[in-house]
């Protein structure tokens, strides 16, 4: 991609995530407001309806059982049950004073379509305001038989007999004793109920409220539906919800499949769904008006940002251009770059720096033979070193090969030196006189020292040569094999040596127990006139294991620093303390064959504390 293509992406960009970051925190914002006020006005429509339902309800319910308390028409049914003949025009003298005066009132003040009485024997409809359904035996019905022992509301339902759903009310008429002598019953007009439903509020325009029966029926009508009611069934998410006892709401297809938002209400006393739905359509709307806002906003800010980067282009590239085709002109054969572009910005800065490159470079072309010289000279002097090095390696196998060759061929003379010199003090010591006892010690002395040293330079030696593969090992185990070694000298010295808990390293197990033992047998040795103490404790430090083996001994003055890891220095004679003088040198490289240092820190009479390291992983070594 072009440099200019890039800087009008980069516009692009920077232009469009503001847009598209603001656009998307109103869209996530003003859809859950929207989204939270549309749940709430419905889960209040509902509940508001729920109330008026009930009211309603409950209003003709109260309107019948006061009806069924007026004493003087209580009275006229009794006399009138006790009669048998209800062909008489007695009989229809009080049909027509009670439906007239009491039944019909009722009827219309009550909202009620047909307000009846029932006879308390067999069910039969002593009278009502509908003429047609006098004399009908009703004595299965509910209305009927729960109206015997109090107020009963019958659930909405579909006369067959009607051919229209109902709703009954009915109550006791009751005498004087309290026992009932025939149920007043009243059907209710659900033109109400479903007046209750149809009202609406400005706000929702799609607003659609209505009522489901437990098997799935609607009870009123919904407003996108026509003779729904009792007659079409519904299975929606919010009706399924409602019917299972769950109040809340939703997201579904209605019933006519279209996305809805609904609020479903459980009514328990009447056991029925009560579900009011709003089109998601009409609460996204806001959205979409905000969508299209935010693409125009989109729109605009990508022209202008298209513009700008275009201009910002050209003002780049054209200087850049020029540098590019003086650049190009500057060759092996034509180093002078004389190119200026004017301005204070970074491409003049470059056009700047790239003439003072062409000059360095003229100067360095000048002297190019005399480079070439000294690269062949570091050859040369590299091939040198190289050679150098191998003579090293091939000495330092000499030597080892020397000193391992030299050990073992002097062992043999001095073995035989000592034995006969032994043997001729053995069986002469009667001949000689003390002065030649004496200088035989001597001689035996003598033999017997060179052996510890030639077997002492045999093992610095072999060091490198004959030592074990490194693996890992527990040094609290070597230790341990260490003070063991040890346990003859801790015993007469009465030592007591301790330890911290030491960590496992990768190492040569026996050379490792061989620094404990030399480092802990010296502190037993140096320690003048009073038992030795000896601790051992290990830290981890910069990547490797620090150990620390300190004692209480008679300490080394700090002007032997150089001399003590040197092989076979001694910073006393023979007579204050024996040894070759080989353990700490040593120890030094054994340490050093594992990759790590040894130094020391003292001070005269107050001990010393001698430290080494060892890497703490194989990697490491």
């Amino acid at each position: 991609m072009k440099l200019k293509n890039k800087i009008l992406l980069i516009f692009f960009i920077i232009a469009q995530l503001p847009v598209l970051l603001t656009g998307y925190l109103a869209y996530r914002i003003n859809k859950e407001t929207l989204e939270q006020e549309t749940i709430s006005y419905l889960v209040a429509t509902n509940l508001q309806k729920s109330v008026r339902i009930n009211h309603w309800i409950n209003n003709a319910a109260h309107d019948l059982e006061y009806l069924a308390s007026i004493p003087f028409l209580r009275e006229k049914i009794i006399k009138e049950i006790d009669k048998h003949d209800t062909h008489t025009s007695e009989h229809e003298q009080f049909q027509e004073d009670v439906i007239q005066n009491y039944l019909r009132p009722m009827m219309l003040k009550g909202g009620f379509i047909e307000v009846f009485i029932l006879r308390l024997t067999d069910g039969l409809i002593l009278l009502s305001t509908d003429s047609l359904q006098a004399e009908k035996i009703k004595e299965n019905r509910p209305y009927f038989l729960e109206g015997l022992t109090g107020t009963y509301v019958q659930n909405v339902f579909y006369s067959i007999a009607l051919q229209q759903q109902g709703m009954v009310i009915s109550t006791p008429i009751s005498d004087a004793g309290g026992h009932p002598v025939a149920v007043l019953a009243a059907r209710l007009n659900l033109k109400d109920l479903s007046s209750i439903m149809e009202e609406r509020s400005d706000l929702k325009a799609t607003e659609d409220t209505y009522l489901v029966n437990p098997q799935n029926y609607f009870i009123t009508e919904p407003r996108y539906g026509k003779e729904y009611a009792l007659r079409k069934t519904v299975y929606t998410k919010g009706v399924q919800n409602a019917l299972q006892g769950q109040n809340g709401t939703a997201f579904y297809p209605d019933y006519r499949g279209i996305p809805v938002i609904g609020a479903y209400k459980y009514l328990p006393e009447r056991s029925i769904a009560l579900i009011t739905e709003i089109d998601q359509e009409e609460y996204l709307a806001p959205i979409k008006r905000l969508q299209r806002t935010t693409l125009g906003i989109g729109a605009l800010m990508a022209v202008l940002s298209l513009l700008a980067g275009w201009i910002y282009a050209d003002a780049l590239l054209n200087p850049l251009l020029r540098l590019v085709a003086a650049v190009n002109k500057t060759g092996a054969d034509n180093l002078i770059f004389t190119e200026a572009i004017p301005g204070k910005h970074e491409i003049a800065q470059l056009a700047k720096a790239f003439a003072g490159m062409t000059e360095r470079l003229q100067e360095t072309l000048v002297s190019r033979d005399e480079l070439q010289k000294e690269v062949e000279e570091r050859r040369k002097a590299e091939a040198e070193l190289q050679n150098a090095l191998v003579q090293l390696s091939r000495s330092n196998k000499e030597l080892e090969q020397f000193a391992y060759v030299a050990s073992h061929d002097l062992q043999e003379p001095l073995r035989m030196v000592s034995s006969y010199v032994q043997l001729l003090a053995e069986r002469y010591k009667d001949q000689l006189d003390e002065k030649a006892q004496k200088f035989i010690n001597y001689a035996v002395d003598g033999a017997v020292r060179m052996q510890v040293l030639i077997q002492d330079l045999l093992s610095f030696s072999r060091v490198s040569t004959r030592g074990l593969a490194f693996s890992q090992v527990d040094c609290n185990v070597l230790l341990a094999e260490a003070i063991d070694n040890l346990q003859t000298s801790i015993r007469t010295a009465e030592a007591v040596v301790t330890s911290d808990l030491l960590p496992a390293v990768y190492g040569d197990k026996i050379q490792i127990v061989q620094v404990f033992q030399n480092l802990i047998a010296n502190s037993i040795k140096f320690c003048a006139n009073k038992p030795p103490t000896v601790h051992v404790s290990a830290e981890l430090s910069a990547g490797t294991w620090r150990f620390s083996v300190r004692d209480n001994g008679i300490g080394i003055d700090v002007k032997h620093t150089d001399k003590i890891f040197v092989i076979f220095q001694r910073l006393h004679t023979r007579e204050e303390y024996p040894g070759t003088g080989i353990g700490l040198a040593l120890c030094k490289r054994i340490v050093e064959r594992h990759g790590g240092e040894i130094w020391f820190e003292s001070e005269v009479d107050k001990g010393t504390t001698f430290y080494f390291t060892l890497p703490k992983t194989e990697a490491e070594i």
